[in-house]
């Protein structure tokens, strides 16, 4: 099972230089929240149906 959580790249952030490392933190911090949801899930108690929905979910969360 895969799941497809994009982000917006902050290669191609523009503007001052604080905003372009703000872009930067904006996505670690979304990535990190998403894997350390994804991790802490109960994958062994969850069906396939269940699991899809929960990385889906995981996916949209910012």
């Amino acid at each position: 099972m895969s799941g497809h959580w994009g982000i917006s790249d902050p290669v191609a952030a523009t503007g001052t230089e604080a905003e372009i490392l703000q872009a930067f933190a904006d996505a670690y911090k979304m990535l990190n929240n998403r894997i350390s949801n994804f991790v802490n899930l109960p994958i062994d108690s969850l069906d396939h149906q269940s699991l899809r929905k929960r990385l889906d979910e995981i996916g949209k969360q910012n």
